[in-house]
């Protein structure tokens, strides 16, 4: 039986490392290219085996302080993506998305479809979310072609998205886009 040298060890395990720190810029790609449309399906496969691979990095036993820190690294740089990921795909999901953009939109602007209408709503008046809702119900007046949600999941989202993003009042634009009902939270 012939042993392999420490350093060997050490080697393979650092090959693992880059490898599993190379398939997360990998499935970065891949999932910004579904976020942008250019793929239908996300690439949750890929992401589940990597999952598993960073936890078997993780709970590989005894390692080299430097080994350690390698495997920190990738695991913390894996765990923001993440999360990152699944927050955005629960939003796309929900069909509710906070901007970020602090500029008026132009006319021309894609983002904005001509359909958009603005509605305020605020955590201390339950009522601006009803109001929302039925806003919501006037868009859809046929419930057989399109899927309507819950009245308590859609407000709950809300409500969960603005206190995410500590927003205690926000303008909330409803549009439907390529068939798609969009929310969209303003400050």
């Amino acid at each position: 039986m012939v042993m392999e040298s420490p350093t060997s060890q050490i080697d393979e395990r650092e090959s693992a490392i880059r490898d599993v720190d190379r398939r997360i810029e990998q499935l970065r790609i891949q999932y910004t290219l579904f976020f942008s449309g250019e793929l239908d399906i996300p690439p949750e496969t890929e992401r589940e085996a990597l999952e598993k691979k960073v936890r078997n990095l993780q709970f590989s036993g005894q390692r080299a302080a430097r080994l350690n820190l390698l495997v920190n690294n990738v695991s913390s740089k894996f765990a923001l993506y993440n999360n990152m990921w699944l927050k955005k795909l629960n939003e796309v999901e929900t069909g509710i998305v906070i901007l970020k953009r602090k500029s008026k939109p132009t006319a021309g602007d894609p983002a904005q479809p001509w359909n958009t209408k603005v509605y305020g709503v605020t955590l201390n008046e339950e009522d601006s979310f009803d109001n929302l809702y039925n806003k919501y119900c006037d868009l859809f007046p046929k419930a057989s072609s399109q899927k309507k949600i819950n009245k308590e999941s859609l407000i709950n989202s809300i409500k969960t998205k603005m206190i995410s993003s500590n927003l205690v009042d926000a303008k909330a634009a409803i549009s439907v886009k390529e068939g798609k009902l969009k929310i969209r939270l303003k400050k």
